[in-house]
């Protein structure tokens, strides 16, 4: 996200838009969809591969826009009732350590969580696979909400305490992407993924 603003607005403005964490720190890419040759590097919004007829079309509803001070946000449009969707490049989960997302986002409603993935049968397991190459294993517990205006949404993996059914499900999980879905039209910025040190994640 960058600001359009004058010199003397710049350092309250600019706090009050900030992402609560630090984008360098954060392990998703590009998460304020300011990459200056493509705001949308690191995410996934064509989902054609999948031949899934609700969604074949997703990446014509899924644009960047300028919403007052805010430059460079994502933008879903109205798909009916399928509604429109994104996520980040999938990143590998480490055993070990809880991850925390936070996000800014305006409409909807909205659901957001942590999709789990492992290979797909037959692909052969390599580093930095593309989400055509994977398949969900398994779903975090999820945000859902409205919101008129901007909101910080937080979400967790775990977020809850953990079943045996959870933990085998989660021990075939190799990588995660934050997944959001809008029912209707809506906006989010500033995407940014933590991961902290969390016995219950040992597995």
């Amino acid at each position: 996200m960058r600001l359009f603003l004058p010199v003397f607005m710049f350092a309250s403005l600019a706090i009050q838009a900030a992402p609560l964490g630090s984008a360098a720190q954060s392990l998703i890419e590009n998460g304020s969809f300011d990459d200056p040759a493509d705001p949308l590097k690191g995410w996934i919004v064509d989902y054609a591969f999948t031949g899934n007829s609700n969604y074949i079309g997703n990446k014509s509803h899924v644009s960047i826009a300028t919403e007052g001070i805010r430059k460079n946000v994502v933008q879903f449009g109205s798909a009916g009732d399928a509604g429109v969707k994104m996520e980040c490049r999938s990143f590998a989960l480490e055993p070990g350590f809880k991850y925390t997302c936070t996000l800014d986002i305006k409409g909807g409603g909205y659901r957001i969580y942590f999709a789990g993935y492992q290979f797909s049968p037959g692909v052969r397991p390599h580093e930095n696979p593309d989400l055509g190459e994977l398949r969900m294993v398994y779903q975090s517990k999820a945000t859902v909400g409205s919101s008129a205006e901007w909101k910080q949404e937080k979400l967790e993996l775990p977020g809850v305490t953990l079943s045996q059914q959870a933990i085998d499900h989660l021990k075939k999980v190799r990588y995660l992407t934050v997944y959001i879905w809008m029912a209707k039209p809506g906006m989010v910025d500033n995407v940014t993924v933590m991961k902290t040190a969390d016995p219950a994640m040992k597995f």
